[in-house]
Formats: structure tokens, sequence, C-alpha cells
């Protein structure tokens, strides 16, 4: 009997480290499909650079997000009833698959201060202040158990690197 209690415990405890990790792979997957968006957000900004010698802003702020606000359900990128939707079309940005994020761009001018993204904690991305040249910031924020609390991926023209914050959230 105890041998079978001792069995049962074990398989407990591999059983809870096995959902661990596949919540975590989940949440890292999740993560994955911001970072493909945002690149695709990128090459889009750029070939409108190209086009206008600026970036287009898509948003109001960084808080603005498009298809929806981030709240655990996953939604269709082509969103018609969002406000900011034909600046997004305008963009041509093309997702085949629904996604759980929001995405926010906020473009700008040489001289103007680029906002910052919310990455918490009061820690700041070291963004050129003020700028030298037209400029773009892109912020995805995903909330996967819908407790207000984001998962936030963010870029810029100024850097090819992606701040990840809460990416586990």
């Amino acid at each position: 009997m105890v041998e079978l209690l001792a069995v049962v415990t074990m398989i407990g405890i591999l059983a809870a480290l096995a959902v661990a990790g596949y919540r975590n792979y989940l949440n890292r997957a999740r993560t994955s499909d911001a970072k493909a968006i945002i690149a695709a957000i990128r090459i889009a900004q750029e070939n409108y650079h190209a086009e206008t010698l600026s970036y287009l802003n898509c948003s109001s702020d960084l808080g603005d997000y498009y298809p929806a606000e981030p709240n655990g359900r996953k939604r269709h990128w082509k969103n018609d009833s969002n406000a900011d939707y034909s600046l997004w079309m305008t963009l041509n940005v093309t997702v085949d698959s629904p996604t759980s994020y929001g995405f926010a761009v906020v473009a700008g001018q040489p001289g103007e201060n680029p906002p910052q993204p919310d990455i918490g904690n009061g820690n700041a991305i070291p963004w050129p202040d003020p700028t030298t040249e037209p400029w773009y910031v892109v912020q995805a924020a995903g909330d996967a158990d819908n407790d207000g609390t984001f998962a936030i991926v963010a870029g810029s023209s100024f850097s090819g690197e992606l701040v990840i914050f809460e990416e586990t959230e």
C-alpha cells in the first residue's frame, strides 16, 4: 500500500511539472505570434517610408490597440469596426490567423519625442530624445488570462531588437 501511495505521489508531481511546462510553452507560442506580426509591421512601415519618406501613424497612442483591446480571446486581424481600420489597411499588414494580441503603432517626425512602451517597473527603453529622423514605435500587448496584466513586445525604427516584458503572463 505504501508503494502504491509513493507511485501515485510521483505521478502527481510529474503531472504538475508537465502542466507548468505546457503553460510556459503556450505563453512562448503566443509571444512568437506577436513577434511575427511585429516583423510584418516593420516591413510594411519600411515600405511605406520608402514611398513617402515618413512612417504611418496607425494609433493615437500606444494604448490604442488594433484589432481590439487584449482580453484573452483571439480575434481576426481585419476588424472594420475599429476606428483605425483604414490606417491599418493602408499599412497593408497581412495576418493569416487570429491573434490574442493587440497592436499599436505610433509614428512621428524629426524633433518629436517618441512614446515609451509600457514595460512596467518604471523601466524605459533608451530611444533617442529628440529624434533626428522620422520614427515609429510598435507595441503588442496580450492578456492571456484576462487579469489586466499585459505581456508586452515592443520595437521601433531605432533598433532591430525587440523588448519583451512579462512574456509568461
